[in-house]
């Protein structure tokens, strides 16, 4: 195999590995922050409907229609429900406004997760048309190189919010908003009542342990099998 065939290889392997990790990230994202158990179970644990003055019944459709409308299920956040004994609009203006900005955020990561995917399988299928049999070998070996990167990306993000997650939310929607409709009061916004801080924090963690989880089982399966390549061609050349 000539030089520049390995080289288009290695570039290849490379971009699939950092598409696939990418979008495992975004898939980690999804699996929580558009799950409505996982809005319950914390609703549970930090009180949610007491503190609003809701019913769990109204929160829980209020949750899937605010989830409704990030993944474009549902055209506007016009909901109202009854709340410290008043029948009234949930969301107000600025809560809506900021929430076109997340559905915005959001549709644009899910076309990444898809355009990574499917890119990642057009590389892969390439350092296969071009190196054949070596093509495992190229791929577990970029593979793991990738991962490296990701490894102190993700965990200096991971040390961050563990050690100061508010200076680390604020920082996330000074990065990816370019307004400050995010900035919400607690004490009459009932979106930062439903998401609290705490319930940011959680959501996080529960993000970074399921990615971690998936990572290191892919990085493991890609060094076993490049120890099973490794020891087939020693038995194939002794």
């Amino acid at each position: 195999m000539n030089n520049n065939k390995r080289v288009f290889s290695a570039v290849c392997a490379a971009l699939a590995g950092a598409m696939l990790i990418t979008a495992l990230l975004i898939i980690s994202v999804e699996t929580f922050a558009l799950n409505p158990s996982f809005f319950e179970s914390e609703y549970g644990k930090l009180h949610t409907a007491s503190d609003i003055g809701i019913s769990e019944e109204d929160l829980t459709a209020v949750t899937h229609k605010l989830l409704n409308y990030i993944t474009d299920a549902d055209t506007d956040l016009d909901i109202k429900a009854s709340i410290g004994g008043e029948m009234q609009e949930v969301f107000g203006q600025r809560e809506k406004d900021h929430m076109v900005d997340v559905k915005a955020l959001y549709l644009k990561a899910r076309l990444v997760r898809t355009v990574c995917l499917i890119g990642a399988a057009v590389l892969i299928a390439a350092v296969f048309l071009t190196q054949k049999k070596q093509a495992l070998r190229t791929l577990g070996r970029f593979f793991l190189y990738v991962s490296g990167v990701f490894v102190i990306v993700i965990g200096a993000l991971a040390i961050y919010a563990a050690i100061d997650f508010p200076s680390f939310w604020i920082s996330f929607h000074r990065l990816f908003f370019t307004n400050d409709l995010w900035l919400l009061d607690p004490a009459t916004d009932v979106l930062i009542m439903m998401v609290p801080e705490q319930f940011f924090s959680d959501l996080v963690m529960r993000i970074i342990a399921r990615f971690v989880s998936v990572f290191l089982a892919l990085n493991a399966v890609s060094a076993a099998g490049l120890i099973i390549l490794r020891k087939k061609n020693r038995t194939a050349e002794s």
